[in-house]
């Protein structure tokens, strides 16, 4: 009969799944917060973990796998309001994972079965072939990625909503009566800050929303086209970019979404 360490299988785990969640965040371009996967990764060991202890054998079944899967998805990215993406994408990356683990302990002359004897030189092949393979595979997702996806969280009366928000160089929006940058959000994004029936204005023509919405104003762009155009905007109460507060810089609002497959919903 082989013997496991609960100790050693927990630290295995959480250092794989910590791989796994990262690699989910890269492919989304979603931002790195760190302390979120950690407590994600440590959910999933602490789940393997459990599943071996007599009587909770049912933990491990086929069955509760995509539910341990989605438990910690959601404790990593569970403040977003669209998880299905990052669910689906941390399946993906966890069979490829196991699928490659497997292949590189058989290679070095390890048996098969549920638990392969593993060592550090297999899992290092395996995340570096697994994460050769997300970068080719999602190559144009890390390019956008590249130009990083902030953390944004915008206040106004009482209320917040957390933004994902793709650093853009070439966004030259500014407010012209205080000259600060302008951020833009897409009008669903920003919606728990205002009541039920003022979000509903946002989503249609700007000029109609500042007239019947308190504390908004309309802000000149330039359209694809190159025609002026206009835009809703609001002062928040406060804005922090990546933890820091940021006071120069307002909210513009557009009907439009914004983010290809909802990877962000804002543009700073």
């Amino acid at each position: 009969m082989r013997t496991v360490y609960l100790d050693e299988l927990f630290c295995l785990n959480l250092a794989i799944d910590y791989f796994l969640l990262l690699g989910t965040a890269k492919v989304c371009a979603l931002p790195y917060r760190r302390g979120r996967f950690l407590a994600g990764a440590a959910l999933g060991a602490a789940w393997c973990c459990l599943a071996l202890l007599p009587g909770m054998g049912w933990l491990g079944s086929p069955a509760m796998l995509p539910a341990a899967a989605l438990a910690m998805t959601v404790a990593a990215f569970g403040d977003r309001r669209r998880i299905g993406r990052p669910f689906a994408v941390f399946l993906g990356l966890t069979a490829l994972f196991g699928g490659t683990v497997y292949a590189a302990a058989l290679l070095r002359g390890g048996g098969g079965g549920p638990l392969l004897r593993l060592d550090m030189r297999v899992l290092a092949l395996a995340f570096a072939v697994s994460w050769a393979a997300v970068s080719l595979l999602f190559r144009g997702t890390a390019k956008s990625a590249g130009r990083r996806v902030l953390e944004v969280t915008l206040e106004r009366g009482g209320r917040a909503v957390t933004l994902r928000a793709l650093e853009d160089t070439g966004n030259g929006l500014v407010d012209p009566i205080t000259g600060c940058a302008a951020l833009v959000a897409e009008a669903d994004a920003v919606a728990d800050l205002f009541a039920p029936e003022d979000a509903a204005l946002l989503r249609g023509p700007p000029a109609e929303a500042v007239l019947r919405i308190e504390g908004l104003r309309l802000i000149p762009y330039a359209g694809v086209d190159g025609s002026a155009r206009l835009m809703a905007a609001f002062r928040p109460d406060r804005v922090t970019v990546q933890g820091r507060e940021r006071k120069d810089l307002i909210a513009a609002v557009t009907p439009a979404p914004i983010g290809a497959g909802g990877m962000y919903d804002a543009v700073i």
